[in-house]
């Protein structure tokens, strides 16, 4: 994905703003001035990714009533959304995703966990 012009402005102003409000950097927070500098920028990187990816989960199509329960193939009735926490190649991040029970097999799924997906 590239990043849009508009959106890379966004970054800016909003990066600038954290400055602000975050003040000096303290040099003790790493090895140097430098290396401070980048763990704070990677610690409020990690939670802009950890943000997003629980507003994207949240905006996500609505789930239908019912979904095929990929166990035994029968219908499984919507339970509604279960918060679910992942470990995301920037840290962990909250989801929100549809569950399901199937009412034969007696066990909660979600119809997204496939070993052929991400």
């Amino acid at each position: 994905m590239t990043t849009s012009r508009a959106i890379q402005c966004r970054i800016e102003e909003f990066a600038r703003q954290l400055c602000e409000q975050l003040g000096e950097v303290d040099e003790g927070d790493g090895d140097c001035w430098l290396d401070a500098v980048e763990h704070r920028a990677v610690e409020v990187a990690d939670a802009v990714s950890a943000a997003l990816i629980a507003q994207q989960s949240a905006m996500h199509e609505p789930a239908p009533e019912e979904s095929t329960c990929r166990q035994c193939g029968k219908t499984g009735r919507y339970l509604g959304n279960r918060r679910r926490e992942l470990l995301t190649r920037r840290g962990p991040a909250t989801i929100a995703e549809p569950e399901y029970f199937c009412p034969c097999c007696r066990k909660a799924f979600f119809p997204d966990d496939r070993s052929d997906r991400c």
